[in-house]
């Protein structure tokens, strides 16, 4: 129930751990919190609409279904402004779009002042004097802003972490400042960014909980053999994990494209299994059947457990992203394909942590991609674990380092008792 005092707004508060949940995706994230403790956690959908629908399409509908039966949900609209949870945890995916004075000052800013400065090129002047070109947003303008929900919705708000695949330059977002209380991180190298940007950020590093406690490789492999038709048990499986690639004017897929000719060469010796970002099914729902007609074995099914899936490979062929980080962290052999152009530029300029696995792992340009097959037989058939250990403990410390997300689970649900 919602009380009205003069110009106060009092949201009734529900004693309930409350789960933010943005993508479908986000559930296998979350899933070695909640396992233990469901009774106590509610999830929130995010349901609300964005101005880029597109990328969103039925983003509730898949995250409701994914949760399956008896599961205690909510709509995010239905709650926006009603209830508030004594505790949150988010991923900080969801923004609340909304246009408000200073967004509209902003707009007509970039619209007006910021286009002028571009094409009269005061921009690189602005760049090179004060270190920012002083355009807004230019073309790209809108007239709403983004704004963290989560103080909303949530008495104590934690962050939980969607991957180390963070840029050095920019992470974490300077609209976080305030929005949480608590940070859970993956490790050191994520926890001393937070604290440098806020000081008085608190922090717990829980490794990656969605990659602990799996079936053994051998268990793992025979359950992606059942869930997986099209598997050769006499061939090694390569798992091709590619991430979304973004420019200015929207998404592609051409860091699939671009290394098909080379990947399909795979075939014969070995189980390629692909499986797109999500968001590359969206802007191109073809993609899925063009690959399986050229022999792949295309994996889109909603809700993986991606712990197994790494598990039961030999090899990972990751380009950009949180699969990188992924791979590190359980151990497995791998070789970075890369792009070309404006976005490799990108992401090594905004210091993205994958940038830095580059110095450490096999990586092939497409202009060597015919070097592809050779040098995955040099991976798979290498055995020295000194390497995949090395890797895991240099970006992730010791295992002994991380806290046990179950306990601090079991934790928080004392704190509602309170």
């Amino acid at each position: 129930m919602v009380h009205l005092c003069g110009d106060f707004i009092y949201m009734r508060v529900v004693n309930k751990i409350a789960v933010l949940v943005s993508w479908p995706r986000e559930i296998d994230m979350f899933s070695a919190f909640t396992e233990d403790i469901l009774d106590n956690v509610v999830f929130i959908v995010d349901d609300l609409k964005y101005h880029t629908q597109d990328e969103k399409h039925e983003n509730a509908k898949n995250i409701i279904e994914l949760l399956g039966n008896g599961v205690d949900y909510v709509l995010l609209s239905d709650v926006l402004g009603k209830l508030k949870y004594k505790i949150l945890l988010s991923t900080a995916q969801t923004l609340h779009e909304k246009v408000t004075y200073c967004s509209y000052l902003k707009y007509i800013y970039s619209v007006f002042i910021g286009n002028f400065i571009f094409f009269s090129g005061l921009s690189k002047f602005f760049l090179r004097v004060v270190g920012r070109s002083l355009v807004g947003d230019g073309k790209y303008a809108a007239k709403f802003g983004r704004y963290q929900i989560e103080r909303v919705i949530g008495m104590k708000v934690i962050k939980f972490p969607k991957g180390l695949d963070v840029s050095k330059l920019t992470y974490p977002d300077k609209q976080w400042k305030g929005a949480f209380d608590l940070y859970f991180c993956h490790s050191k190298i994520d926890q001393d960014l937070i604290t440098n940007k806020f000081s008085n950020a608190k922090c717990i590093n829980i490794g990656y909980p969605r990659y602990d406690n799996l079936p053994s490789v051998k268990s793992a492999k025979n359950i992606i053999n059942n869930e997986i038709s099209g598997l050769d048990p006499l061939k090694p499986i390569l798992l091709w994990i590619t991430t979304i690639i973004r420019y200015k004017d929207g998404l592609t897929d051409n860091n699939i494209r671009a290394w098909i000719p080379f990947t399909k060469k795979l075939l014969d010796e070995y189980n390629v299994i692909i499986r797109p970002h999500p968001k590359t099914l969206v802007i191109n729902p073809r993609m899925a059947e063009e690959l399986t007609e050229l022999g792949f074995l295309v994996d889109i099914k909603k809700g993986r457990n991606l712990g197994v899936l790494y598990q039961s490979v030999d090899l990972v062929l990751a380009d950009y992203g949180g699969s990188v980080l992924s791979a590190i962290y359980m151990k497995k052999k791998l070789i970075l394909l890369n792009m070309t152009g404006e976005y490799t530029y990108m992401r090594k300029k905004r210091m993205y942590i994958d940038s830095d696995v580059r110095d450490n792992v096999t990586t092939l340009n497409v202009e060597n991609g015919v070097s592809l097959v050779d040098h995955v037989e040099s991976v798979v058939q290498n055995n020295d674990k000194l390497i995949v250990n090395r890797l895991k403990k240099q970006y992730f410390g010791d295992e002994c380092s991380h806290k046990d997300i179950k306990k601090i689970a079991h934790n928080l649900v004392t704190e509602l008792r309170v």
